[in-house]
């Protein structure tokens, strides 16, 4: 942990032309608080939705025994980026409603090992899990397969002159990283995220993540299908 600080210490020291060079592997390395000052004249996040047009979106969520359930509809979120503001910290909103990315070996999750759930920050749908989550030497938490297919979504991201494949929670559009084809098996890919995205819950804490959208009738909120 002590080598991840410095290396961090350091690389906040260099210029932006040294951090490029993580373009391919994830993002712009784009300083937090840059973004949050740019989001104003470049705003992404999506509005509210008009009254009585609730949009919904299917995915899978904890219930109040901390077991994962569905696929179930739940209301899409959609805030403005006022809002937003209130409701997250500023390196939270330069990632998630601004496309920010955080400097490499920088992230509070990056050395997280113990067993849980990383959910989204900012709407707190359920991601990954410990059990997918591996050592990429990237700089950034990385997994193989999402908790729930469904739960993150992909959209091409032709940023910085390159073709890439970008995550974003699928209940709020919030960005998370970008997926890549050199991962491990089973399934080839690398999750690559950024820690702000992020909030991480132990594995005896799963309860605290019920979801109002498991209250649904048993014959939708029934027990996931297992992951292969």
């Amino acid at each position: 942990m002590k080598r991840t600080l410095t290396f961090c210490v350091l690389l906040a020291g260099l210029g932006i032309g040294s951090v490029l060079v993580a373009l391919s592997n994830h993002g712009t390395a784009q300083d937090p608080a840059a973004a949050s000052k740019d989001a104003a004249a470049n705003s992404t996040a999506p509005k509210a939705a008009p009254q009585g047009e609730q949009k919904m979106v299917r995915v899978q969520v904890f219930n109040r025994e901390g077991k994962l359930v569905g696929p179930v509809d739940s209301p899409r979120v959609e805030r403005t980026d006022d809002d937003w503001k209130l409701r997250l910290t500023a390196e939270q909103f330069a990632v998630l409603r601004s496309k920010g990315t955080e400097r490499p070996f920088c992230g509070h999750l990056l050395d997280q090992k113990q067993a849980g759930v990383y959910t989204c920050a900012g709407c707190g749908l359920p991601l990954f899990t410990s059990d997918s989550k591996f050592h990429s030497g990237t700089g950034w938490p990385s997994f193989f397969q999402p908790i729930a297919p469904g739960n993150v979504a992909e959209k091409v991201d032709h940023s910085y002159g390159m073709e890439r494949t970008e995550i974003n929670c699928a209940r709020c559009d919030g960005h998370l990283g970008h997926v890549f084809n050199d991962g491990p098996k089973p399934t080839g890919l690398r999750f690559c995220l950024n820690s702000a995205s992020l909030v991480f819950t132990p594995s005896d804490k799963l309860s605290t993540l019920a979801d109002a959208a498991a209250e649904a009738p048993a014959a939708e909120a029934k027990p996931a299908p297992a992951r292969p």
